[in-house]
């Protein structure tokens, strides 16, 4: 039913394993110990966790509570906009280059995925009018990363609205993962994330996670955001995969949420000013890069090159430098570039990169 994901599989591979990991987009884990450090660790078996984390989870994205469900991470939180909106047969439009979960799950549930074009030569921006084109009447979702994965991009809130309205056009809706959405400006004082997608129109769909902004990916705390109806059948689909999501689950992610203030500060001493040294060694380096305005990881392409994958992993086995190959995102000829690692690890790792590109 579930192809394999090779993008996961060779993560997997290889993360742990080299010193200098320039491939990994989210913030490093937070330890257990530190988390507990900060929230201490009560009322486990308390069962208003289930109802009092979908309240907390609303609160955060600024949406009525009946429009959240949790989730088991973004990866999760996909399974079940596919599952609570699509049918066997239907058909999804999903972005290009892109993350390929994306299109994996929508075929384990036996969609027919259809890609779209977000061009590196414009920039990897979201146009509405390709995804106008590319629409049919079997389409049901159009999904979309913001911030773009891998390029790092951000499709502005009209952009997105445009998409949702030619969507809206043809009975479909518009899915936005958004877990890197919250970067660089995280939360605001009241701990609310004022950006989600979801509001920006009553046919849009939004998932997410603290994984990637926060360092709690090992937690997967995610979520689905939609209309009232899609979460009705969105909880019909957590009762029959799973029954219920874990109570220790529930408690662990509201610590996490009351204290996105302390974890936001830690995210950002980790960020500091990493993201300019990455584009102005891209630039050094003659490599062509997508520019992101925000977040922890960008695209470079090394114009006239065929597939870098053999020759990135060789520098992740000899060079201990690793990066992301673009091949799993359907540019060959680049890699994604991630900086969640400390900056005298990122000086190295871009130095071992280089030495690996200039020498073919």
């Amino acid at each position: 039913m579930f192809g394999p994901t090779r993008y996961l599989e060779w993560a997997r591979r290889f993360y742990g394993q080299v010193r200098c990991d320039l491939a990994s987009s989210g913030i490093p884990a937070v330890s257990v110990a530190e988390l507990v450090g900060v929230a201490p660790v009560s009322g486990q078996d308390d069962p208003s966790g289930w109802a009092r984390l979908r309240t907390a989870i609303a609160r955060y994205n600024d949406v009525p509570e009946g429009e959240a469900v949790a989730a088991l991470g973004t990866t999760h939180a996909l399974w079940l906009a596919y599952a609570s909106t699509t049918s066997p047969g239907d058909e999804i439009l999903v972005e290009t280059p892109g993350y390929e979960p994306l299109w994996r799950i929508a075929e384990g549930v036996g969609l027919r995925v259809v890609p779209f074009e977000r061009s590196p030569d414009a920039g990897y921006a979201l146009d509405p009018d390709r995804v106008a084109r590319a629409l049919s009447p079997r389409t049901r979702l159009v999904v979309v990363t913001n911030l773009h994965n891998p390029s790092g991009v951000r499709a502005s809130p009209a952009d997105l609205r445009a998409v949702a309205d030619v969507a809206a056009a043809r009975g479909a809706a518009l899915l936005v993962d958004e877990v890197y959405a919250p970067f660089d400006d995280l939360t605001d004082g009241a701990g609310v994330f004022r950006g989600s997608a979801r509001n920006l129109a009553p046919n849009v769909l939004a998932v997410g996670s603290l994984t990637k902004c926060y360092g709690l990916g090992p937690q997967r705390i995610g979520w689905m955001l939609g209309p009232a109806d899609v979460v009705a059948r969105a909880d019909d689909a957590i009762t029959a995969s799973c029954g219920m999501l874990p109570l220790p689950h529930a408690h662990g992610a509201l610590r996490a949420l009351q204290h996105l203030g302390a974890l936001a500060a830690r995210t950002r001493a980790r960020l500091a000013d990493k993201r300019a040294r990455a584009a102005s060694w891209a630039h050094e380096t003659g490599l062509s890069w997508s520019e992101p305005p925000a977040g922890l990881f960008g695209f470079a392409r090394l114009p006239g090159a065929g597939d870098l994958r053999p020759r990135l992993e060789r520098a992740a086995v000899a060079g201990e430098v690793l990066v992301a190959p673009g091949s799993f995102f359907g540019l060959p000829n680049g890699f994604r570039l991630a900086w969640s690692c400390p900056a005298d690890v990122l000086e190295e790792g871009l130095a071992r990169l280089a030495s690996t590109l200039r020498a073919g």
